[in-house]
């Protein structure tokens, strides 16, 4: 711990001393949990003194915040960020410390960043802080509702995801976090310990695939998961809650019993019944709700053999991206933006059949999805069917040779794997599913291959009888 305290001397005034406070706080804490072991819940930091360990214990734990006051300049988070970057080279790959030394760089810059536009609009001898606040990475902006009617914004209420006290928006500032929205008391911004979702989902990049992965209370240290308030009979009782989607405990100020849909039971299980979840795991599942992550097929193809509406929505997505290939190469749907209009923030629809996101398995479940992607398909079959340069690239069925033109989305076709060619399902099935163009080509590669063999053969003879011609001359020419 002195080594890490020795290494943040060379800070600036202001920021070295706040982080050699932090670090005091920290070694006095570890100091105290190693001599007790049988008080070590009495002396474990309360809710009040949590807020004094921002830094991880080597750099204590995993919180963490800004190190610099309010009152740092410029110079200041400069010289911040160069040692902040050393350090980081200094620390051990994949660790935690270099983890929470990328996220505190990560905000040393963004906080830069907005000081120096502040600067730049009002002027190099004034300094001002931005209106938006950088804690323990979240991004606060002041919170004003979009509400058109002022009666309906006068009676619904917003609570503090900090206190959990209402905010009075008439006499009362709130900011919001712009990234996983955390509301909170202006008064509260700097006693935020809660890590911003959205950096969270940004590290773990999926979301929990296991159901519920409780570890129980006893290995929580019958403590809060993220405030680390004591979970126990010895000064009050304290409700701990579960939460169902990170499987860890809760104190009730962390944990509101919010319900929501919980990911890996709508995967392996197909449940979509509301499960109680805390604050700070509502807040990933709501970010991931729109991100198509998840390869379902792959995790549990068995739910498209029980479910036909998984087996339509999966067709339906296989002939719009048949489709997108004619709308990406057609020029007036290009320049009609028929792709963007029809899907807008949802174009992985039709790039691709593998992924979903969670709304997607909703609306698959209510039948929502079905039905949008039936409409998508009946406009942009419209828009192929009656375009010139579409229709060129049509097919017609070589073994029954009907004047019609087929395309890979219709009913009843079937496509190549080898060639991409288009037949009738009934014509290919009367030839035992052998393509007629995948014959022909394989006979042309055997005649080209015939010339080369043959003329291959004939050196090979040549070169035989030369060997032998020169071994008979050898044979003659030896004394007796």
């Amino acid at each position: 711990m002195s080594s890490w305290r020795d290494s943040l001397t060379s800070l600036p005034g202001a920021v070295a001393h706040f982080v050699n406070e932090s670090a005091s706080t920290a070694s006095s804490y570890l100091h105290s949990q190693s001599c007790a072991s049988g008080g070590s819940e009495e002396s474990a930091p309360q809710h009040s003194d949590y807020k004094a360990l921002p830094i991880p214990a080597s750099l204590v734990k995993e919180q963490w915040r800004l190190i610099f006051t309010s009152d740092a300049n410029i110079q200041d988070l400069q010289a911040a960020i160069a040692h902040c970057r050393d350090l980081v080279l200094l620390s051990d790959e994949c660790s935690e410390e270099r983890r929470w030394l990328v996220r505190h760089l990560i905000d040393l810059r963004y906080s830069l960043q907005e000081l120096e536009e502040a600067q730049a609009l009002v002027g190099d001898d004034v300094v001002l802080m931005s209106a938006i606040k950088s804690v323990v990475g979240h991004h606060f902006v002041p919170h004003h509702p979009n509400t058109r009617n002022r009666l309906q914004a006068a009676s619904k209420r917003y609570y503090c995801d900090y206190c959990t006290g209402i905010i009075w928006r008439v006499v009362q500032t709130a900011y919001i976090c712009s990234d996983c929205s955390y509301l909170v008391h202006q008064k509260c911004i700097d006693s935020v310990q809660r890590v911003c979702a959205h950096v969270l989902a940004s590290e773990r990049q999926y979301p929990i695939s296991e159901i519920c992965p409780e570890i129980g209370l006893s290995e929580q240290r019958y403590k809060c998961a993220e405030c680390s308030t004591l979970l126990n009979f010895k000064n009050s009782w304290i409700e701990p809650r579960l939460c169902d989607y990170r499987g860890l405990y809760y104190c009730p100020s962390c944990h509101w019993n919010d319900s929501f849909i919980v990911p890996a039971r709508i995967v392996h299980n197909w449940d979509f019944t509301p499960r109680k979840v805390s604050r700070t795991g509502l807040q990933e599942i709501q970010l991931f709700l729109d991100k198509p992550l998840i390869r379902l097929e792959e995790q549990n193809p068995k739910l498209f053999v029980f479910l036909e509406k998984l087996c339509a929505v999966k067709k339906l997505r296989q002939n719009l991206v048949h489709m997108r290939h004619y709308l990406a190469a057609c020029k007036i749907a290009v320049e009609q933006k028929l792709v963007e209009q029809q899907l807008d923030g949802r174009r992985h629809l039709a790039q691709s059949n593998e992924f979903y996101s969670l709304r997607d398995l909703i609306q698959v479940e209510s039948g929502a999805l079905a039905e949008f992607l039936q409409s998508v398909f009946k406009v942009f079959g419209t828009h192929i069917r009656a375009c010139d340069m579409c229709l060129a690239k049509a097919y017609i069925c070589e073994i029954c040779s009907n004047n019609e033109v087929i395309f890979p989305f219709d009913d009843g076709c079937i496509k190549c794997d080898q060639c991409n060619s288009i037949y009738h399902r009934v014509c290919l099935t009367r030839k035992n599913m052998i393509c007629p163009k995948c014959v022909r080509i394989q006979e042309r590669r055997l005649q080209l291959e015939r010339p080369t063999s043959l003329q291959a053969d004939h050196e090979n003879a040549n070169s035989a009888n030369e060997s032998s011609e020169s071994d008979a001359v050898q044979q003659t020419e030896t004394p007796t």
